[in-house]
């Protein structure tokens, strides 16, 4: 028997094991498996009754959020296509992004309802316009939570799935041109899920904080590979340290991901705010050398240099510090904070915090 790779998979084992375990925490709101994919049933079945067919666009612009944590599960077991827009954008891109996707549906967070009204003319092919917050009574828009509050979970039909069917379709920031998508199968991420959880395990009684943007990469695959896991999803809608150390602290979160700006950003944070620390963190950047040397003179003497931890890597690629030999290439930090149990203000300073760094190859060719 052949059954097709796909991060569908994950959840339905998760689903049947781990059932009544917390799912996703979201401000207020916490939700067990059974309940989080309860919603996600009941929003593939109103996506269903909008029209949404196998292979249909599905754009979404939300912070990190329980909705936008849910569309990457409603939107794929319908066979549809998730897109996953980054709310940086201006108005501009967004139009460019959905018109580009062929979207036929839009769901937008409340911060962004007034920008997608601002170019509601360009967006000609979508037919429908989500409000997942914010929009109750707003002409125009239909409300996500009363949208799925009035569906039927078992409403809709789960259509045969190959594993090379599109998944997601994730755009570029057009910082240098127009943004461009990047063609996401379902076979892509089921393979991701699995290689990021051989490099970094996750168990049962981790709690993964979201600090990287879930619309980036899918959230580096982190969207499926904590709900693998059985794990929890803590929600964060924006990333400032006292927000962060907060949620650390009452969550007690063990993961997250991030990109050096925010990993500096909390390392600069005042004494009072970084009470607390994490058991691993994940660092992605493509200019390692900068980036290394700015986490390293941050965080002391407990960090490995990647040549000691990577032989094999140096040895096949060269020096890295040839930008040509780490293009493509993602770099994963995994940090380990040890305390020593002082409270003293000098153990503070002296963290015994270590860096254990990995590095995966992204596009292994060098120009």
């Amino acid at each position: 028997m052949e059954v097709p790779l796909s991060p569908l998979e994950f959840a339905r084992r998760t689903r049947r094991l781990y059932r009544d375990r917390e799912a996703v925490v979201d401000e207020d709101l916490r939700l067990t498996y059974e309940q989080f994919f309860d919603r996600c049933d009941r929003w593939s079945s109103a996506l269903g009754a909008l029209g949404v067919r196998q292979g249909d666009r599905v754009a979404y612009i939300a912070p990190n959020t329980h909705a936008q944590l849910e569309s990457f599960y409603a939107v794929p077991q319908l066979g549809a296509v998730l897109v996953p827009i980054n709310y940086r954008l201006t108005g501009d891109d967004f139009g460019y992004i959905i018109g580009h996707s062929g979207a036929t549906v839009v769901c937008a967070h409340g911060d962004y309802l007034d920008a997608i009204d601002g170019i509601r003319g360009q967006l000609t092919g979508v037919r429908e316009f989500v409000a997942l917050e914010g929009g109750s009574g707003r002409e125009g828009w239909l409300d996500y939570e009363d949208t799925l509050r009035s569906s039927d979970p078992g409403g809709f039909e789960r259509p045969a799935i190959d594993e090379t069917d599109l998944l997601t379709i994730n755009y570029t920031s057009g910082t240098t041109a127009r943004p461009k998508g990047v063609m996401i199968t379902h076979r892509n991420a089921a393979l991701n899920i699995v290689g990021t959880l051989l490099h970094l395990p996750m168990g049962l009684d981790d709690r993964y904080l979201w600090t990287l943007p879930m619309f980036h990469a899918n959230g580096w695959t982190y969207t499926w590979v904590v709900t693998a896991a059985g794990a929890t999803h803590v929600c964060l809608r924006k990333v400032e340290p006292p927000r962060v150390f907060d949620a650390i602290r009452r969550e007690r979160v063990t993961w997250m991901c991030a990109a050096p700006t925010v990993l500096i950003s909390l390392a600069n944070a005042p004494a009072e705010v970084r009470r607390d620390h994490l058991e691993r963190a994940k660092n992605g950047t493509a200019d390692l050398d900068r980036d290394l040397a700015r986490l390293r003179s941050l965080m002391g003497h407990r960090y490995d240099e990647i040549r000691d931890s990577l032989p094999e890597l140096l040895e096949r690629y060269g020096d890295l510090r040839d930008p040509r030999a780490v293009k493509g290439m993602l770099t994963r930090l995994r940090i380990s904070r040890v305390r020593k149990g002082a409270e003293a203000e000098s153990a503070a300073h002296d963290d015994a915090l270590e860096l254990k760094v990995a590095a995966e190859l992204g596009e292994p060719r060098l120009n």
